[in-house]
């Protein structure tokens, strides 16, 4: 029989819950108020999550641009809050890779190539996760532009 692995849920909408205002930099309360993010993980975890996602959704450098921090700062903050919460656990820590918040040329001016250099980013500075998941992209050259700089990091649990 097959093993059923339970993710995590909403790291947003708990933030949301938790205060934060509209507009707010989410990924910045990784840095700014780790404990709530190692709270909420754990709060998760201990709802039965096998995997929780850290909470790095959008942070990569388009969207960090007016954060005052950067993307190694942000998910490393990131990843610590979350192995912090997995101590004691069997939980593993997902890498949360979200879309670029750009469009891909040709329909938008983001070339391919530096699609793959955010991912790549974003991916070398959560190399301390257990594994990565890729979520919430419509764009399929975005997609491949993600997982073409994932199979580059050999050190990730595939499931």
């Amino acid at each position: 029989m097959n093993k059923i692995t339970i993710l995590d849920g909403a790291m947003g909408t708990m933030l949301q819950k938790s205060g934060l205002k509209l507009g707010s930099c989410p990924e910045a309360l990784s840095i700014t108020n780790p404990d709530l993010i190692t709270d909420i993980h754990k709060m998760y975890i201990e709802s039965g999550s096998d995997i929780i996602y850290t909470n790095t959704f959008g942070a990569n450098e388009y969207k960090l641009k007016d954060s005052g921090y950067t993307v190694e700062e942000i998910i490393s903050a990131s990843v610590v809050a979350a192995k912090r919460a997995v101590e004691g656990a069997s939980a593993k820590v997902a890498l949360d890779i979200g879309p670029t918040g750009m469009l891909l040329e040709p329909l938008g001016t983001l070339p391919f190539e530096t699609a793959y250099d955010m991912f790549s980013r974003q991916i070398k500075a959560g190399a301390d996760a257990d594994l990565i998941v890729i979520e919430t992209m419509t764009d399929l050259l975005e997609v491949k532009a993600a997982v073409l700089a994932q199979r580059k990091t050999q050190n990730f649990l595939y499931m």
